[in-house]
């Protein structure tokens, strides 16, 4: 106990002096300047011409204007200059009990059109014949474009080793679903299909198959650099108006393409598109994630764990190209690990056709609210909230996903109210309790305490489960929509019970004040989730006007504090950041 003190006091002694006032400069870095060059003070009119060296000249308080261009190279905020954080204080939690004082903002912005690339340009490919190509290649790579489009892997292996690394840590995980990356190829030199690549660990070359006679006028680009921010232990820092493609970090990381962590972090129009692995790898105290995107990534958009962030009006699509195990770390969003996201916000988040969950807090998160987002048309579930508690899942659009819509596993005293679950292929809400428990007796698993209410649910198969023991769950004030088969609700897990509307309703006491509307689903609505589109709504926004608010009893009324609408479902629009229908 007395060495912990004397650390955060020596920190705190540490952040007092460095964050004394300091000459902050204005800087500049324009590759496509003539006058250019890495020397001086980098102004305005004698910009750095690289990145790694305007990062190494950066100090706390600067602000570094990064000008149009593509730049081959990463963004690594020094660390042993800055006002640093160590990272195991940072994971412990022990910093949230750290009263730092806040330093000077430092500001690295984009202006003009911005690109990052983890890739090079790869030229002088040996000719093999028959489309064939080869190249001596010092290290693995997990992407290769040709004109931009990429290429698909065979036999490629991550993490250091996996799967061909005997007692690599991760060999014995979801052994009996093919393992944590089902949708790895097999093959090699030889057998490579049409517009693969293969890399050769014995000789070190990379081979290209094509259906190209000549690479000649033809853009080849290899990713090489595992991460493209990156920014450990910082403090008070802005970061915004670039966009990031390509990477290489799973060849031996488990991290993103952005690696950032620290505290006050604000990271705003910063926009990631196909990164081999993470796009956004976040984890700290008070960081903002705005305006943002991660699509077409090889494993999961964003992953995230810490205290009080905000991640607003943010996309992330078309995740886990690779084909990961959705059941692992895979799909759109996931805050797991370390005590997870707690007392955070997720709000105006766009979810769409991503391999695996929209939306997924996993272990021990506590205290978020996910609101006004859109989830729909993932492999998996829309929003899972799985062994954690006091989930706030209110306002948004979940539609048409492979699995539940909202699904509660093992969580407790949860909110999920106020929501449109629509044409999702399982059940709308679920609460599911197997016995799951929690080995340090930090959480309670048993999924109690949870209420559902004011939901409109509509087409899925079948409307809401509760847990076998119901507890004080509760469900009511729920709008069902469809026929009886789509109305259904029930109880358990395996062997589950399950009813219309008023035999649940006679034989649980739930969704007492629930009602039924039988209507077949909107043509409009059915086109736009078969084009996986932004879903047509408007049969909602009809059927909602001549909606009542509800009248709540005095205990669900203290849940309500704060909403002025409180008629059953969503209030509208829920505005994506953007749409990129990739597929």
């Amino acid at each position: 106990m007395f060495q912990r003190k004397s650390t955060l006091l020596i920190l705190l002694l540490l952040f007092s002096l460095l964050n004394a006032p300091l000459m902050a400069a204005d800087r500049m870095v324009a590759i496509g300047a003539p006058h250019a060059q890495d020397t001086g003070t980098g102004s305005a009119t004698a910009p750095y011409k690289t990145l790694s060296y305007a990062m190494s000249q950066l100090r706390p308080g600067d602000h570094l204007t990064i000008a149009a261009g593509i730049y081959r190279e990463a963004l690594v905020l020094p660390t042993n200059i800055w006002t640093r954080i160590d990272a195991k204080l940072i994971n412990s939690g022990e910093i949230n009990r750290l009263d730092l004082v806040k330093a000077n903002q430092t500001v690295i912005e984009g202006k003009g059109e911005v690109l990052i690339k983890g890739s090079n340009l790869v030229t002088n490919w040996r000719d093999l014949g028959n489309g064939r190509f080869v190249k001596p290649w010092p290290e693995e790579t997990q992407q290769v474009f040709i004109d931009d489009k990429p290429l698909l892997q065979i036999s490629g292996t991550i993490f250091d080793g996996f799967p061909n690394q005997q007692n690599h840590p991760l060999a014995t995980l979801h052994k009996s679903q093919k393992g944590i990356w089902p949708g790895r190829r097999e093959g090699d030199q030889h057998t490579m299909q049409d517009n693969s690549f293969y890399y050769h660990h014995a000789t070190k070359a990379l081979y290209l198959q094509t259906k190209l006679a000549t690479l000649n006028g033809h853009t080849v680009e290899v990713s090489v650099r595992p991460i493209l921010l990156s920014g450990q232990g910082v403090t008070d820092v802005t970061i915004k108006n670039l966009k990031f493609q390509h990477a290489n970090t799973s060849t031996k990381l488990r991290s993103g393409m952005i690696s950032m962590s620290g505290i006050r972090l604000t990271l705003d129009n910063l926009h990631v598109n196909q990164a081999d692995s993470v796009g956004f790898a976040l984890i700290g105290t008070d960081i903002t994630l705005r305006n943002s995107s991660a699509n077409q990534c090889g494993q999961l958009g964003i992953l995230a764990r810490g205290e009080r962030m905000q991640l607003i009006h943010n996309e992330t699509n078309d995740n886990n190209t690779r084909g990961f195990n959705k059941w692992w770390e895979a799909g759109g969003a996931k805050f797991v690990g370390n005590g997870g996201l707690q007392n955070s916000l997720l709000s105006e988040h766009t979810a769409l056709r991503n391999m695996g969950d929209g939306i997924w807090f996993d272990w021990k998160n506590r205290n978020n609210i996910i609101k006004n987002s859109l989830s729909a048309y993932n492999a998996g579930f829309g929003i899972h909230y799985e062994a954690s508690d006091q989930g706030h899942i209110v306002n948004n659009v979940v539609v048409a996903n492979q699995q539940r819509g909202i699904y509660l596993s093992h969580s407790s005293k949860s909110l999920v109210a106020f929501n449109l679950v629509a044409s999702n292929q399982m059940q709308g809400i679920a609460i599911i309790e197997e016995n799951r428990r929690d080995p340090k007796g930090e959480f309670d698993f048993s999924a109690h305490g949870n209420n559902v209410f004011g939901n409109v649910i509509a087409w899925n198969a079948g409307s809401v489960v509760l847990p076998t023991n119901i507890a004080d769950n509760l469900s009511d004030n729920n709008v069902f929509i469809g026929d009886e088969n789509h109305t259904r609700s029930g109880l358990g897990w395996i062997n589950m019970f399950m009813a219309t509307l008023e035999e649940w309703s006679n034989r649980t006491q739930q969704d007492k004040h629930s009602m039924r509307i039988d209507i077949p689903i909107s043509i409009d609505f059915k086109r736009s989730i078969n084009d996986k589109d932004i879903p047509n709504l408007d049969w909602y926004q009809a059927l909602r006007h001549d909606f009542k608010p509800i009248v709540f009893n005095p205990e669900l009324r203290k849940l309500t504090i704060g909403f002025t609408d409180l008629r059953a479902g969503p209030t509208l629009p829920i505005q994506p950041l953007q749409v990129s229908k990739q597929r």
